[in-house]
């Protein structure tokens, strides 16, 4: 290795004659995964890297661009092939593969087949008039298939929508404007069309558009959102990192650590000169040659490697289920029916049967397989794919208005079911840009936190900056403004979001500048230029230092009076600890004695208890010379002075402060501005003192109430220290004083990754904040969380983010300060990065679920009373016909189930969504208060329908009348206008689920809340208008439906007596309100029947009721006083000691429900829903 590089030191063009594009894109990859300095020196290091590409270091490639087609077709372009875009078609085609859709297109198929076999194949049949009945058999095959057709449409235009929206925020996020120099010359292109071999100019505050290598010039990247590493990385430029490495390796005769390796204890680490595309760069400037683009870059490899497809959603799963066990139980109720009418037919062969012909035979025959097909066809429930398509499609339009991006589609669902969301601090909580809050000028403290001081009971509450600047000494103010200008590498911005680019904290203190002191009243860096001669010598800062400084020429002197100030700024403990005066507000320099000094500690101490960044800042004047720097100061730089001898701590004791008559005191706007001669131990004078924050973002403190008054847990995952951790979380709620004194409350990374498993199970249902964190920590948090069972949300906006964002049930990237990357991994986008976001989405996420529970109840209620009309009608007629005809049951099958769940699911989020616990991960999606309402519906339009069809002749024509086929066919319309008015009005009082979950009182249960059908009624107005439509369409059958919906005219009683029947819904749906949950889960279904519901894939409903019982018995019996505590807290049984916490209750007049949130703050969200008396509604 050290010949090799020797040789390469020797001649180190070596491979200068080779053929254009020489180097592959794998060899030009080799150099950044890992960084190697190695692999850049084995082929004759960057020079001949240039070489290789055609490229020139100084100039660039050639503007003409004859080239660039090669250079795309060898190296690629700088963009990520877009996802194979998926056809119209094959969106449908995916949307097919639904299996409701499955089932119902095959029934749709035998329907249809069935229907052309009687429509075409069948003699005409004429009524008792002699009219031909119209042929309609068809029709049901035809409109089952049209409601098919519309679900999938319109799933495939919404996702069709979705990835075209999703498309053009990646196109308008990406694509920005960069330098690059061609020819020389400086030319702004696009970022996709930057090629390999290109020389690009980067600058403090760009991303890097490419992997590259620097060429020109020095900077420092932050690269944590590709590695993890939160350390700042210095970047050296190429040449000079050579001729470090070889250096190294003749001076170890061998190959030295390389860029990333840990060196030796003392040694220097590897001087790195790569750029990694994605990074950002924090300070400094230069130029890099462009070696890798696209997919081959870094940055392209990771996000083409996020490219898969996400799992089912808990709502997606608990609907699989219900329609394989409705799917089930119609099959059996068809396969029962089926027997019956065979074995009737059987025996009518040889009875009523016998004199018919083959073909009449054959005919009855397929009038009973019509028949139990249908009754399959009615027990499919083809309204709720189109429901959940519905819901989700509202919702999310509606969320991208309210600053939510949904990127898949089901994922707005999923936080309705969430219980833990895992947010950054760094602009989702927090604005993510630092200001100065608090600070003292001279000596006179200002406060800028505006209305968070009446928030937090400040007392005495000191004036603002601006104030402050009016009232301190003008030398004082200029002094700390030429400070904060002169000393910075902050930079104006071009928007108004975004005043200042740079450091943070430098943009903080222009800033300050500007809004407090008013002292920018020019571009800074107008104000730069002009001081710009004055400038003799400028101290960067660094980590190791701790400070940053500047040199300036006063204006006004020359010759031998010529005099120099330095400013001084940096780290508050350490500059003050330098500084031996301090400038008062009126102008007077005073001793930083004993006294004043302690002070000055326990402001500093103060800020730090409340997480402010503080910063000081000084200056020193130095007199009696025309050259700088002065004698015995110099440094190893000519004309520069030694940083650290500035101070004056390394010279003699003789020198004094040029101080006033009382020799303690002197004035700062006198001509004789205080000189600190060279050998004086004063050192600086301490003229401002700031403390700086990233401040709240406006309602945080508000959303993250909600979020635990809705029962979902916020926790904070940060890299900051665990006391700003601390301080931001008390800030906005998530940390509370009670909690806080928990260990386990707040951990530091470290801490929390040095636990096994079993601890981590044990630590996390208590955590609130993790701060000092990885993105590693980040994603074994949320891994943890799911193996408590919690639904899990995560945000994040760093490439490094990506695995904790896929592993989440719903991931928040950023669209503001987020990564492509970032992104890519997530389910939805917030795009104003703000919190509140997250709330909307919770909100939207419960209306979903609610819209589709809602349409469940009312779409069971249909089919089971349609069922079972249509099996015992058939039955006991004596042809094996049903009440319903087929064309009947399409109208209420498909018209009045696709309308109703566009009524249904199109609810707006109402003012109590958030004060109900979320369902969770297992939680079923049919509660047992909807089972109370499915079954008691059910039971009396059951009941009505049956006395009209049965006892109807007797009603209205007289119990001795023998009825002639005409008013038989009306009682039967009797029956069906009457079965359709029951679910018009059933429809009112199926738009607001119950609300008294919990409450086990009748007395309690009776209120307006849980009883009024028509809250918020006009605020839904698709409901209206479709409770509007179906009326209107009902009236017009009836009417003019005549033979082909096989309609008799109704008599006003009959009119009067349908309408009545199907009021009888609301008193119904009162009593089956009032009555309480335990009341119908202690009588639950026999063990027999419990083997049926497992059949049918309804048995985590059993078993989960069944645990929850056993438990509820064990807790009475071993703990009566904690029978509805939360006893099977999880936490409680790993035997970990921990604070309790009351936290808000889900609803203010739930007894029960009450109880459960005084539980462990560790408790999760699920066993604060086992705690309640509603619980056992929940799997």
């Amino acid at each position: 290795m050290g010949k090799q590089l020797a040789d390469l030191e020797a001649h180190p063009a070596h491979v200068a004659g080779a053929d254009r594009f020489t180097m592959s894109a794998e060899q030009l990859e080799s150099f950044y995964d890992p960084k190697s300095m190695k692999k850049l020196m084995e082929v004759g290091g960057i020079e001949a890297i240039a070489k290789h590409l055609a490229s020139n270091l100084s100039s660039g490639l050639e503007a003409s661009g004859e080239d660039f087609e090669a250079r795309r077709s060898k190296y690629g372009t700088n963009m990520l092939p877009s996802k194979p875009s998926k056809s119209f078609l094959a969106l449908c085609w995916e949307q097919l593969h639904d299996q409701v859709l499955i089932i119902l297109s095959v029934a749709a198929v035998v329907s249809l087949a069935l229907g052309l076999y009687e429509t075409f194949g069948q003699p005409t049949v004429y009524d008792a008039e002699g009219k031909a009945e119209p042929k309609v058999e068809w029709v049901e095959g035809v409109a089952i298939i049209v409601a098919i057709a519309i679900v999938v449409l319109v799933s495939a235009v919404n996702d069709y929508n979705k990835e075209r929206q999703f498309a053009k925020l990646n196109a308008k996020k990406e694509d920005r404007q960069i330098v690059v120099f061609r020819s020389g010359q400086k030319h702004f292109i696009s970022i996709n069309d930057l090629l390999v071999g290109d020389v690009v100019a980067v600058e403090t505050g760009d991303v890097v558009p490419a992997d590259s290598i620097l060429v020109k010039g020095e900077c420092e990247c932050d690269e944590s959102s590709l590695t993890g590493e939160t350390n700042t990385v210095r970047k050296t430029r190429a040449g000079e990192a050579e001729r470090d490495f070889v250096g190294r390796c003749q001076a170890v005769g061998g190959a030295p650590v390389d860029i990333g390796d840990r060196p030796a204890p003392g040694a220097a680490k590897v001087q790195d000169p790569v750029l990694i595309s994605g990074s950002k760069l924090l300070s400094g400037q230069g130029r890099a040659l462009v070696t890798a683009v696209g997919v081959h870059s870094m940055h392209g490899k990771i996000m083409m490697s996020l490219r898969h497809e996400s799992e089912e959603t808990p709502l997606q799963k608990r609907l699989t289920n219900l329609a394989n066990g409705i799917s089930k139980y119609g099959f059996m109720v068809a396969v029962v029916l089926f027997v019956v009418l065979f074995i009737k037919f059987l025996a009518a062969l040889g009875g009523s049967y016998k004199d018919l012909s083959s073909a009449e035979k054959g005919t009855k025959f397929l009038n009973i397989v019509i028949t139990a097909i249908t009754i399959v066809v009615v027990a499919i429930p083809e309204g709720l794919p189109l429901a959940v398509t519905l819901a989700l499609a509202f919702a999310t339009t509606r969320m991208t208005k309210d600053g939510n991006l949904v990127r898949v589609l089901k994922s707005c669902e999923t936080m309705g079911s969430a219980t833990a969301v895992c947010s950054d601090k760094t602009g989702t909580l927090t604005e993510n840009r630092m200001k100065v809050v608090r600070g003292v000028l001279g000596t006179t403290e200002f406060d800028d936190r505006g209305e968070e001081n009446g928030k937090k009971g400040v007392e005495n509450t000191p004036i603002t900056s601006k104030q402050a600047a009016a009232e301190v000494c003008k030398a004082v103010v200029d002094s700390v403004s030429e400070n904060a200008l002169l000393n910075s590498t902050a930079f104006e911005g071009e928007s108004a979001e975004e005043p200042f680019v740079g450091s943070k904290t430098e943009c903080a203190l222009l800033q300050l500048c500007r809004d407090g002191l008013g002292t920018i009243d020019a571009s800074i860096q107008a104000i730069r230029d002009r001081a710009d001669a004055r400038v003799v010598q400028v101290v960067p800062f660094e980590s190791s230092r701790k400070w940053g400084g500047l040199v300036v020429r006063m204006p006004g002197s020359g010759g031998a009076d010529s005099w120099y100030r330095l400013y001084v700024k940096g780290a508050s403990e350490l500059v003050v600890s330098r500084c031996g005066y301090r400038a008062e507000s009126g102008g007077r320099v005073v001793r930083l004695d004993g006294v004043a000094r302690r002070a000055v500690g326990e402001r500093i101490a103060e800020y730090a208890g409340e997480a402010l960044r503080t910063l000081a800042l000084a200056h020193r004047d130095f007199r009696g010379g025309a050259r700088w720097p002065p004698a015995g100061l110099a440094g190893h730089s000519p004309g520069e002075a030694d940083p650290e001898k500035l101070f004056g701590e390394e010279m003699g004791e003789k020198g004094n402060l040029q101080n006033d008559d009382n020799g303690d005191n002197t004035d700062f706007q006198s001509s004789d501005v205080p000189s600190i001669v060279i050998n004086d131990t004063g050192g600086l004078v301490l003229d401002a003192l700031v403390g700086i924050q990233d401040p709240l973002r406006p309602g945080v403190a508000d959303a993250i109430a909600q979020c635990e008054r809705a029962g979902v847990r916020v926790r904070m995952v940060t890299g900051d220290n665990v006391l700003t951790a601390r301080a931001i979380s008390q800030r906005c709620g998530i940390l509370d004083e009670c909690s806080a004194r928990d260990q386990y409350s707040c951990m530091e990374g470290p801490a929390f990754r040095a636990l096994s498993a079993p601890e981590r199970l044990k630590v996390v249902p208590r955590l609130h904040v993790l701060a000092r964190s990885s993105p590693e920590d980040k994603r074994v948090l949320v891994e943890t969380l799911k193996q408590l069972g919690e639904v899990v949300a995560v945000t994040g906006d760093g490439t490094n983010d990506a695995p904790a964002l896929k592993l989440a049930d719903v991931g928040f990237s950023m669209g503001v300060s987020g990564t492509e990357v970032a992104r890519e991994a997530s389910d939805i986008i917030l795009m104003t990065d703000d919190f509140a976001s997250i709330v909307d989405a919770i909100k939207w996420g419960r209306t979903v679920s609610t819209s589709i529970r809602k349409f469940v109840q009312f779409q069971l209620t249909v089919n089971i009373t349609a069922c079972v009309l249509t099996f015992v009608s058939a039955v006991a007629s004596s042809d094996g016909s049903s009440v319903l005809t087929a064309v009947q049951l399409l109208w209420v099958n498909l018209i009045m189930d696709t309308l109703a769940a566009l009524a249904l699911a199109t609810d707006k989020p109402d003012a109590d969504v958030l004060n109900r616990p979320p369902m969770g991960r297992h939680a079923a999606l049919i509660s047992t208060s909807m089972w109370k309402m499915i079954l008691g519906q059910s039971a009396m339009q059951l009941t009505v329908t049956m006395i009209l069809h049965f006892a109807g002749d007797a009603l209205f024509f007289g119990s001795n009348a023998h009825p002639s086929s005409h008013q038989r066919k009306q009682v039967d319309s009797l029956t069906f206008n009457t079965f359709v008015w029951l679910q018009v009005f059933k429809l009112f009082v199926t738009r607001k689920l119950d609300e008294g979950d919990g409450l086990t009182r009748v007395r309690e249960r009776i209120s307006r809340r849980n009883l009024d059908f028509f809250q918020n009624l006009f605020r839904n107005g698709y409901f209206i208008a479709i409770e509007l439509l179906i009326s209107g369409f009902q009236v017009l059958i009836m009417f003019v439906g005549g033979a082909a919906f096989s309609i008799a005219r109704q008599t006003a009683p009959m009119w009067a007596t349908a309408l009545l029947c199907g009021l009888i819904s609301f008193p119904l749906g009162w009593i089956v309100r009032i009555v309480p949950d335990v009341w119908v889960e202690a009588v639950f279904p026999t063990a027999a029947f419990r083997r049926v519901l497992d059949w049918a894939e309804f048995g985590p409903l059993r078993r989960a009721v069944g645990r929850l019982r056993a438990a509820r018995r064990g807790n009475a019996a071993e703990h009566p006083s904690e029978a509805h505590s939360g006893s099977s807290d999880p936490i409680k049984l790993l035997d970990i000691p921990q604070n309790s916490k009351k936290r808000t209750s889900f609803s203010s007049h739930t007894t029960s429900l009450s109880a459960a949130t005084n539980a462990s703050s560790s408790a999760t969200s699920d066993t604060l829903v086992k705690s309640s008396a509603s619980s056992l509604e929940k799997v």
